[in-house]
């Protein structure tokens, strides 16, 4: 350890047992930050209420949770410099114009936590947090004849000057599928810490739901890679900030690693990370201080970004702590407290002070912009987040396709000079200027930070349209001019096969017209939506011989719903395969639904929320929180709906949320998720943009450029 970092480790410990003139603080204030009366109407809600914050510079030395009627599942305050709205209390997939702050966890009946001696959160007055807000998961409803709840955070505050600066680091995973019957699936966190200065832990706190025993994080020093740990819990007994095991120093450079070890046995059923008591969380909260001044790039490690670190994890991250029968008793009591919490490794170092109470009124702030309706689906609430334009390098013109692979690479298929226009086609659906293929590479492969790391296509392709990468990486487009669907080999530039005859439209068994999308199983068979001229879906085996053919155009009746039958279409535009329920979902354009079939066409279900709209260009399947669509629809005249992405329910068929950018979506085309890494990609045909929609739960607001 540095001599700096053990002056500072020394200094603390001396401050907490003499006297050197920074005294022990005075709290000259509590602050009740709570909700303002949430009606809890439905199983497993966040909502949110926002406090305005003394105005001078204060500073945060301990934290008591106020439970009312006892229904907090787990309670989260958040610093920010204005909340999303005035009401007094929301739905919360928002909590901040802009960039939020963790600065305190709380849930399974977790005691009052005092901070170490001259240590305090920062809030008001010079720093950017003018506001608190506090969010809380509400497992169950109230019941009938409840009151709303006031549940909350108390803070005891101060306003002299701590000389130590509290902060929260989160580290986080969200993509894990925890199969069931297994005794040990791991979720794993890496990355690497970036910052001014070093940040020095005495606190951690776990959190996951009811199948994870032991939750685990580390320090990796930079020079010699030995494991330090930071702490191990188990997140089904109180939680609260424990002490850390030993003195860490984290310093610019060095690794965080953390490990979630869950067991299934008792499941029947998949369990993704997401937000209800039925899914399950993986986090580990550090609680640091460190000398004011020091920034951080980043106060979240969200994801397994270095995957040989977690494989070097010591032994025994993943064994369970011994049983503690009243830890456990303690963390699943209705109401109740504890002095001092054991069984995590490490003594209590808190201390206690006396407060005094007084009260505060909290003005009301200005409503602000709502780019992107945020959904907690994810685990916690999406801060608000922006689309991001990838460098438009290479992108000429429209641009009609977008899909991913399993790396995170994003493909797309666009249109350089040439432009679908009330002159590209004959009344018979030929294209004109057959003798003049597009002169540029009109597919562009990006990775997932938006670098360029291929092209092809020159000379090959008339009017690109929809694009698809197999399990084995190969690619797969459409091309309404061609009337063909093309696969190109991984790694080569030029197809390896190909359907339809060139140039030739047509409405049998080897002919398509102006094919729209195709998407591939993993057994190799392959759909077709074909599309602009026959409103029909056809199904391959792998060696493109046709298995069925279904759909037809509409016909002119309607359901009860008000909509044209099941299996009808007005232009198949789009489709995505959601291999786990054995369903193909079909874009249906001009009827502004989704219509779902299994894989032998036999219709399965439709989606129409409101936020459709009448048209509905594209749909793609993720996979987490039990399966949802991301969809975006289209311009529909001045009184139809907003333009904009929208995330469907796939049990419920409701509108989990809405999305868009700053600018608002124009003309979206296309739409591609990346379940691993929480992105979603939208591309417009004009302006010709590649948006990127950052879906992590934590990551910083993404500004379009």
């Amino acid at each position: 350890m540095a001599s700096v970092d053990l002056f500072l480790y020394v200094f603390v410990t001396l401050l907490c047992l003499f006297d050197f003139g920074f005294t022990q603080a005075v709290i000259s204030q509590s602050i009740d930050i709570t909700m303002k009366g949430a009606n809890v109407t439905k199983h497993d809600e966040y909502l949110c209420s926002g406090h305005r914050l003394p105005r001078g510079d204060t500073y945060i030395v301990q934290f008591e949770a106020i439970q009312d009627i006892g229904q907090a599942h787990h309670i989260l305050l958040f610093g920010c410099a204005e909340p999303a709205k005035t009401d007094p209390t929301w739905h919360c997939g928002q909590i901040c114009k802009s960039t939020e702050q963790i600065l305190f966890a709380w849930a399974k009946n977790a005691p009052p936590l005092t901070l170490p001696k001259d240590v305090g959160f920062h809030v008001s007055g010079s720093s950017n947090i003018a506001y608190i807000v506090v969010q809380i998961h509400y497992a169950k409803p109230l019941l009938k004849g409840d009151r709303p709840d006031r549940s909350g955070i108390k803070l005891h505050v101060t306003n002299q000057k701590q000389f130590f600066e509290a902060g929260i680091y989160l580290l986080l995973s969200y993509s894990t599928i925890i199969r069931p019957q297994q005794k040990k699936v791991h979720s794993d966190i890496s990355c690497e810490f970036k910052a001014s200065g070093n940040i020095y832990p005495f606190g951690y706190r776990t959190h996951a739901h009811s199948l994870s025993r032991v939750i685990s994080g580390y320090q990796v020093n930079r020079t010699t890679n030995g494991y330090n740990m930071i702490g191990k819990g188990n997140p089904q007994w109180p939680q609260s900030f424990y002490p850390v095991q030993s003195k860490v120093v984290i310093k610019p450079g060095d690794y965080l690693v953390g490990r979630c070890t869950y067991n299934s046995m008792s499941r029947n059923r998949n369990t993704y990370i997401g937000s209800t008591a039925d899914d399950e969380m993986c986090n580990f909260y550090i609680m640091y201080y460190t000398p004011a001044g020091t920034r951080l790039s980043s106060r979240t490690c969200a994801g397994n970004n270095i995957p040989n670190l977690v494989n070097n994890l010591p032994a025994g991250s993943d064994v369970e702590l011994p049983h503690n029968p009243k830890l456990e008793a303690v963390a699943h009591s209705h109401h109740g407290h504890m002095g001092n919490p054991e069984g995590h490794e490490g003594p209590s170092t808190t201390t206690t002070t006396t407060t005094t109470t007084t009260t505060t009124s909290v003005p009301t702030v200005k409503q602000g912009t709502h780019y992107l309706g945020q959904s907690s689906e994810f685990g916690l609430p999406l801060p608000q987040v922006q689309g991001v334009s990838f460098d438009s390098t290479g992108l000429m013109g429209q641009i009609a396709g977008v899909t991913t692979d399993k790396q995170g690479n994003v493909y797309v298929f666009h249109r350089a000079e040439r432009v679908w226009d009330y002159n590209a086609f004959k009344f018979d659906n030929t294209i004109n200027n057959q003798h003049r293929p597009i002169s540029t590479n009109t597919i562009v492969i990006y990775n997932k930070d938006g670098q360029i790391i291929r092209q092809l296509g020159k000379n090959m392709f008339f009017m690109p349209h929809g694009i698809e990468v197999d399990d084995n990486n190969n690619i797969w487009v459409t091309d309404v001019g061609l009337h063909q669907v093309l696969r190109i080999p991984a790694g080569k530039d030029t197809p390896d096969f190909i359907l339809g005859e060139k140039f030739v439209p047509g409405s049998d068994m080897t002919h398509f017209c102006k094919p729209t999308d195709v998407v591939v199983l993993k057994t190799g068979e392959f759909f077709v939506s074909d599309g602009y001229c026959n409103a029909r879906v056809i199904k391959f085996d792998k060696n493109g011989n046709v298995i069925k053919t279904f759909g037809t155009q509409n016909m002119g009746q309607r359901g009860d719903d008000g909509y044209p039958l099941p299996g009808q279409f007005n232009i198949p535009h789009g489709m995505t395969l959601v291999e786990d329920k054995q369903w193909l979902c079909v874009a249906d354009r001009e009827n502004g639904r989704i219509q779902c079939f299994d894989l032998d066409g036999n219709f399965q279900r439709q989606y129409h929320p409101k936020e459709f709209g009448s048209r509905l260009f594209a749909v793609e399947f993720c996979p987490l929180h039990g399966g949802m669509l991301f969809a975006v629809n289209g311009p529909a005249g001045p009184n139809g709906a907003p333009v904009q992405g929208i995330i469907v329910d796939m049990e419920t068929g409701n509108t989990l949320e809405t999305f868009n950018n700053q600018q608002g979506l124009k003309n979206p085309h296309d739409v591609a998720v990346d379940s691993t890494n929480l992105r979603v990609y939208v591309v417009e045909l004009n302006p010709n943009k590649l948006w990127k929609f950052d879906m992590n739960p934590l990551f910083t607001k993404a500004v379009p450029s």
